[in-house]
């Protein structure tokens, strides 16, 4: 199943797998805004976006910087 993350940045992520998508939001987060983000940190935000708490879940991302 594909699971789609989005950057208060406006960029977003589509991975089939989670290997792929802690890869694109770690890389994203580290290029884009410096932040060094584990991949528990990832696999939370994408479950919560997976649960219709997209908003909070990109609110928590960018807090983590």
């Amino acid at each position: 199943m594909e699971t789609v993350l989005h950057c208060d940045c406006g960029f977003e992520v589509r991975a089939e797998d989670e290997a792929d998508l802690v890869a694109r939001v770690q890389r994203h987060a580290l290029e884009a805004h410096g932040m060094h983000l584990s991949p528990e940190e990832i696999l939370q935000l994408a479950f919560r976006a997976e649960l219709g708490e997209a908003n909070e879940a990109t609110a928590a991302w960018r807090r983590n910087a």
